[in-house]
């Protein structure tokens, strides 16, 4: 149960810095299974962010790219700029 706890908590901070961007996001808990926070890009076009941990840390996934989960603000506006251009 600590690891879904986890994975909440990273994804409603990331969603809380994206709001400040501003980049629209749904944050999707469901009954059975794991946290996802989709991100809306240009055009309604929504991108799944996923927390996961890794041996040494906890990393966000999106685009195929892993964020640092530990700089949630850096992550955030990494994710904002791609999402804006």
């Amino acid at each position: 149960m600590q690891m879904s706890k986890t994975r909440y908590g990273l994804l409603v901070r990331l969603a809380w810095e994206l709001r400040a961007a501003p980049v629209t996001s749904l944050l999707v808990v469901p009954g059975h299974g794991e946290a996802v926070l989709w991100v809306l890009g240009r055009g309604g076009r929504k991108e799944a962010v996923l927390a996961v941990p890794r041996p040494d840390r906890w990393r966000l996934l999106w685009r195929g790219t892993e964020l640092d989960a530990a700089s949630v603000p850096e992550a955030a506006r990494r994710i904002a700029a791609a999402v804006a251009a």
